[in-house]
């Protein structure tokens, strides 16, 4: 879903660069360069930016390896391995290159690959905590505000209503699938009452697992070069592993409790059935979202609560009837 345009504006590289910030070409000498720095005000002077006689961006050098080395000139210590972002960038995508590169500084360049600004540290803290923001607001199914998280927190009640209030009313108008389930099953609650008293926590350790699933896949697809089947097979392993974990534990407590080692099964297999499609729902529905481009984020709370809690509570009820009644 596209952001409203001044959103969009707003989390564009430019509207975080600054230009006032401080270039030399390799032949200069270090010397030269702190020289130049003394009694000139810089919007930001955390790394030097060494470019050639066209503008055109060489390389770059931390304030701290100016200061360690005043006998060479620029060239011999500069780092060439960089990359530069332009104007119309977005904003996620600086912070995650600024984190890969371990830059605190984000150069700018137009269109020719000149250096025309760079994104300074404080924005850089700005935008991780925006994004951080929107993130949990999205995973929360609430609809982002259009001047950015911050102003969402002081909107007002009227304007905070309206933006949560469509995401839960699709989660109750899908909530009557899980109605239907249990309509579906009336006969196996009906033969068995006991088979009713673990819905809610098959229900919430389905949930807890894909929004642990969630979590990771929503973050992680950040990275273009992530490898998405190594990530889907790790995501079905760890749910497949906590599923096994969680149903043992759940089969002996039912067991005890209830002295039924036919029923203790069907809880234990329906736990980790319900775990395993949690943990790939939780990493199917971002990368879903992320190929229809949408963000990763958007809805995927809400939507993958649904899906786990209808799939878990069909594999528990499917279970029961064939083992238990």
């Amino acid at each position: 879903m596209s952001q409203p345009e001044n959103s969009a504006v707003r989390e564009t590289a430019g509207s975080h660069m600054v230009t006032s910030i401080p270039r030399a070409t390799p032949q200069t000498r270090v010397s030269e360069v702190i020289a130049q720095l003394r009694g000139r005000k810089y919007e930001c002077a955390d790394t030097i930016f060494v470019v050639d006689d066209t503008e055109h961006l060489l390389g770059v050098v931390r304030i701290n390896d100016l200061l360690a080395d005043g006998e060479h000139c620029l060239g011999d210590i500069m780092e060439e391995e960089h990359q530069a972002v332009r104007t119309d960038d977005d904003q996620e995508q600086i912070a995650m290159l600024a984190i890969d590169l371990n830059m605190i500084v984000v150069p700018v360049v137009d269109a020719s690959e000149k250096l025309i600004g760079a994104v300074p540290p404080e924005a850089l803290f700005r935008i991780l905590r925006d994004e951080h923001m929107e993130d949990l607001q999205r995973l929360a199914g609430i609809a982002l505000h259009a001047e950015g998280p911050e102003v969402a927190l002081n909107a007002p009640l009227s304007d905070r209503f309206l933006r949560r209030l469509p995401w839960l009313v699709f989660g109750l108008v899908a909530s009557s699938l899980i109605t239907f389930v249990m309509a579906r099953f009336e006969e196996t609650l009906s033969a068995n009452v006991a088979v009713a008293f673990f819905v809610p926590a098959l229900v919430y350790i389905a949930g807890a697992i894909g929004t642990q699933a969630v979590s990771v896949a929503v973050r992680g697809l950040v990275d273009e070069d992530l490898r998405i089947a190594r990530l889907l097979r790790d995501e079905l392993l760890i749910g497949i592993a906590i599923g096994t974990t969680l149903g043992v534990i759940s089969a002996a407590a039912v067991h005890l409790t209830f002295g039924d080692h036919v029923l203790a099964l069907a809880v234990g297999l329906a736990v980790l059935g319900g775990g395993a499609v949690s943990a790939v729902v939780g990493f199917g529905l971002p990368w879903l979202f992320r190929q229809f481009g949408f963000d990763p984020a958007l809805g995927s709370g809400p939507i993958c609560t649904i899906i786990q809690d209808v799939s878990s509570l069909f594999i528990y009820f499917v279970l029961v009837t064939l083992l238990v009644v």
